[in-house]
């Protein structure tokens, strides 16, 4: 008969705390720069000169590109001699109006044709300044696609400027996460964490500043937008990255890490 032996230990006994604490959540975010837009010709013409490397820092009102602008010019030549016939005609009609030679509706339509052909002018004028390509906001230019020579028509897209000085990141949330999140206080929204696609911490916090306003109907998620500076230009419009959210818990049960083990990696 074969006697079952029992063994009898020490082990140490240890009571769980109730407190307040709080766990970190990542959420996969997408950065996309404050400020990120399409350089496009307003002109068909050749692409005369570019002014500006790939990867370069540009001020606002910088000249990126020149379009051959000879037709141009020759348009506002043209517009601006026609004008000036036009303002004589209007004078000739205006003096004999006051003599009451013509009748006031002559001068009417004298005024009317020396008004449209002044827009005439303006337009002409406007099209001689699209030649010149220049930057809306200071940003760094991203690949130029068109070389010099190239014939290009009106709004082919030249390069993209981003202004990275700051940098939006986007993340969506569930339901649930969005209405705990919503009845956090304000003292719980605080600083938040990005980690870069490399697993290191962004060394600057940002803050969730705005929630879009409608759920995704096919995922049930809300996208978030959090702002991080970027002084030193580190993040590029379309990188990736995690938000990592530290989430509160109050009146939580905490069990000593050593008092649990696993069993088949559970």
């Amino acid at each position: 008969k074969n006697e079952e032996k029992s063994e009898t230990g020490k082990y140490t006994i240890t009571s769980p705390l109730v407190i307040d604490t709080f766990f970190t959540k990542d959420y996969v975010a997408q950065i996309q720069s404050i400020q990120n837009v399409e350089i496009r010709a307003q002109v068909k013409g050749y692409l005369e000169s570019i002014h500006a490397d790939e990867g370069q820092f540009v001020k606002e009102g910088y000249t990126l590109f020149n379009i051959m602008p000879k037709m141009y010019e020759a348009e506002v030549q043209k517009a601006e001699a026609e004008t000036k016939t036009v303002e004589l005609e209007w004078q000739n009609t205006k003096t004999l109006a006051e003599k009451n030679i013509v009748s006031s509706t002559e001068l009417a339509i004298a005024q009317a044709k020396l008004d449209k052909q002044r827009a005439e002018l303006a337009e002409a004028q406007l099209e001689l300044a699209f030649t010149k390509i220049k930057a809306p906001f200071d940003g760094t230019i991203d690949r130029i696609k068109l070389k010099k020579g190239s014939l290009i028509d009106e709004g082919a897209i030249l390069t993209t400027l981003s202004n990275n000085k700051e940098v939006y990141a986007y993340f969506n949330v569930t339901e649930v996460e969005y209405l705990d999140y919503k009845n956090r206080k304000s003292d719980d929204k605080q600083n938040i964490t990005l980690m870069l696609a490399n697993g290191q911490e962004y060394k600057y916090k940002g803050k969730i500043e705005t929630i879009e306003s409608e759920f995704d109907n096919n995922t049930g998620n809300i996208a978030f937008r959090a702002r991080f500076p970027n002084t030193e230009l580190l993040l590029k419009h379309g990188e990736t990255g995690k938000v990592r959210l530290s989430v509160p818990l109050k009146n939580a049960l905490i069990i000593p890490q050593k008092a649990t083990f696993e069993i088949q990696d559970k």
